[in-house]
């Protein structure tokens, strides 16, 4: 199947879905509302035009209509998130009116009321608490937070004690994530101090025309072992040469099924998302020749995009460390839910047969610029030699999580 078919499949199961969802919210509003004819038909011109907002978004941006573009992204990003709520709250009630009346009519016979009446109360009451969970996901967004992980091995040479790495996810640079989230981002790696810093994918995100002079602020950060990054989905979507020499310009080391030797003291291994395999676009060498170049005695660090296949590679892999993110563990609750089905390992430290897997909740946002319940993060990895004894020590197998708000 060519990528055009199933790029049609796709807008076209998005937009049945969240069509029908648009469509079950109008019915919700004018089932409990009483409003004049012209404010209903207010409401069916704002719903369709919130339907096709995604791509008129788009169309604007791609355009370099950066006014219209920006706010209609906005607007729309902002409403998928709202509307999201706004649906799955009344699905709620439904199902507890339903199971009520169910349960009622088997014990008691008859049709008993409602439990939760379709009425004005119940309409701005549910809209009144949708309204609470965006501004507080929207403030959740903008708390970028540290978490601290510290992992002990006996791999490193004598001569180090402990390197600092600082690993940032699923950044999505674009129209919404700019300049200031950007700057946040880099002020608190320079707090950090790293001595490496990764990038799991997705750093970048649509049109690349809007992120001029972005790359600048991320050439400032020079840790001592470099900066290192691998691909993610949207890299291939916003076209990877461009996404390439974005990433290079930021002064990051872009690897593409490739191995590199920091200093005699990591072996390092970075490889494609599986988007490149679809975009027919795959580089580099295969990885089971990029592990056998390893120095065994060396800690071995995978960036691999997506954290699925850390069960199978740990039993079949030299590695110690795997670095992933792709998952923003769910960004909205109770997506999180829907995104374990598919990555079980997601959002914090694991151990699979002695290997170690830190799968990050992200560190911007993707689509809504809003995160319920999964809070945005920057993870430093204190990875010590087991004959430190530092604060961290004892505790490789925990997180410490500290905030930095906006």
């Amino acid at each position: 199947m060519g990528m055009t078919t199933q790029f049609i499949i796709f807008l076209s199961v998005f937009f049945s879905l969240y069509g029908s969802m648009h469509f079950y919210v109008y019915r919700k509003i004018t089932s409990q509302t009483t409003f004049p004819s012209v404010a209903n038909i207010a409401i069916i011109i704002f719903l369709a035009l919130m339907v096709v907002s995604p791509i008129l978004s788009r169309t604007f941006t791609s355009k370099r209509i950066d006014g219209a573009g920006y706010i209609l992204t906005l607007v729309s990003s902002f409403w998928i998130g709202f509307v999201f709520y706004l649906f799955l709250i009344n699905v709620g009630v439904d199902i507890i009116n339903i199971s009520s009346k169910l349960i009622s009519r088997a014990a008691f016979g008859g049709d008993p009321s409602l439990l939760i009446p379709k009425s004005y109360p119940t309409f701005f009451s549910i809209l009144l608490i949708v309204i609470g969970i965006c501004t507080y996901a929207y403030f959740e967004a903008l708390n970028i937070g540290i978490t601290r992980v510290a992992v002990q091995t006996s791999k490193l040479p004598e001569d180090v004690e402990e390197l600092v790495i600082a690993q940032i996810s699923d950044v999505h640079l674009g129209v919404l994530v700019g300049e200031k989230r950007l700057k946040k981002i880099t002020r608190i790696i320079r707090e950090v101090k790293p001595d490496i810093l990764f990038s799991t994918g997705d750093l970048v995100d649509g049109n690349l025309d809007t992120m001029r002079g972005l790359a600048e602020e991320f050439r400032g950060i020079n840790p001592r072992l470099g900066k290192y990054a691998v691909t993610g989905n949207h890299e291939f979507y916003a076209g990877i040469e461009r996404s390439l020499r974005f990433t290079e310009d930021s002064g990051f080391m872009l690897l593409r099924n490739q191995y590199v030797n920091l200093n005699g003291i990591i072996n390092l291994i970075g490889v494609d998302d599986p988007t490149a395999e679809r975009f027919k676009n795959r580089a580099g060498e295969d990885i089971s020749k990029l592990f056998s170049r390893c120095n065994p005695n060396l800690f071995t660090i995978l960036l691999y995009r997506q954290p699925r296949k850390f069960r199978e590679n740990a039993f079949l892999m030299p590695i110690d460390l795997q670095l992933s993110g792709h998952t923003h563990k769910g960004q909205l609750f109770p997506f999180n839910l829907i995104t374990h089905i598919f990555f079980p390992l997601q959002g914090g430290l694991f151990e699979v047969n002695g290997k170690k897997l830190y799968a990050s909740r992200g560190t911007g946002t993707w689509g809504p610029p809003l995160r319920f319940l999964s809070p945005p993060e920057i993870v430093v990895i204190k990875l010590e030699s087991l004959k430190t004894k530092g604060n961290y020590s004892g505790r490789h197998r925990g997180t410490e999580h500290q905030r930095h708000k906006e």
